[in-house]
């Protein structure tokens, strides 16, 4: 399989408890808290070939992009990014062994860790007005081509000074042109609903390159040449690894 072949590699993940009881008809199990271990299982699925796996000449798996943890006291640690991007790196290499040429295309659903920026991510709330100070460092961007200033527009804009402090609301903003005087930093508890200019970081956080960041998942994906999607929010039944988890879920259980 050559050429623009793109099959699609559905990825989740879920827990669930280990117990095993055998019912009756219209019995219930009624589970004990604390009792038991939780299973965590995270796996790719794919339309040629089911599972992402790679097998010998006799069907015998020799690969597998599976990840199975027992998290809980005295167990694993639980499911995070670290482990999913992990995970990630051998599934790709599986995949780019079981169809050499081919670019994959990754589907999750929506979830906090999927959506997660890098820890050098843009974010205007996490700086404070002036340069310096103890606000971490952000990653270099480019001023938007939708930034009110014509001279400005995708102009290179460095996140920290020649000294290497990081760069504060006020002068990130003068930098691309907006009159900030007399705008405070931050509102307090929030900012109100529906406001853009507010304060600086309410301001900042709706420029283009704040607001379209790529996820670390994303950006892992994509920088060794495969694509990468999300489903809509609250729609899980259409990856069709939830099927799967499901028929297995409900052949260990009964």
């Amino acid at each position: 399989m050559f050429g623009w072949f793109t099959p699609c590699i559905c990825g989740s993940s879920s827990c669930s408890d280990i117990v095993r009881k055998r019912l009756c008809i219209d019995e219930q199990k009624l589970m004990k808290k604390g009792r038991g271990r939780i299973i965590h299982v995270s796996d790719f699925v794919e339309e040629e070939n089911g599972c992402l796996v790679i097998k010998d000449q006799d069907g015998t798996i020799i690969k597998d992009a599976r990840c199975i943890t027992y998290p809980g006291a005295n167990g694993d640690a639980w499911w995070d990014l670290a482990q999913l991007l992990k995970q990630i790196d051998i599934a790709i290499s599986i995949f780019e062994e079981a169809h050499p040429g081919c670019r994959a295309l990754f589907i999750f659903d929506q979830s906090s860790a999927h959506a997660s920026l890098g820890p050098d991510a843009l974010c205007a709330f996490d700086m404070n007005r002036s340069n310096g100070g103890k606000q971490r460092k952000q990653k270099d961007t480019t001023i938007p081509i939708s930034n009110p200033e014509l001279r400005y527009r995708g102009l290179p804009q460095k996140m920290t000074l020649e000294n290497g402090e990081p760069k504060g609301l006020q002068r990130t903003l003068e930098e691309r042109g907006f009159n900030v005087a007399g705008m405070r930093a931050k509102c307090s508890p929030v900012c109100p609903i529906e406001n853009e200019r507010c304060c600086m970081a309410r301001l900042l956080s709706k420029q283009e390159d704040f607001r379209n960041q790529t996820s670390l998942l994303e950006r892992t994906i994509t920088t060794r040449g495969h694509l990468c999607t999300f489903l809509p929010k609250f729609h899980c039944e259409l990856n069709p690894i939830e099927m799967v988890g499901f028929f297995l879920l409900m052949h260990s259980l009964f």
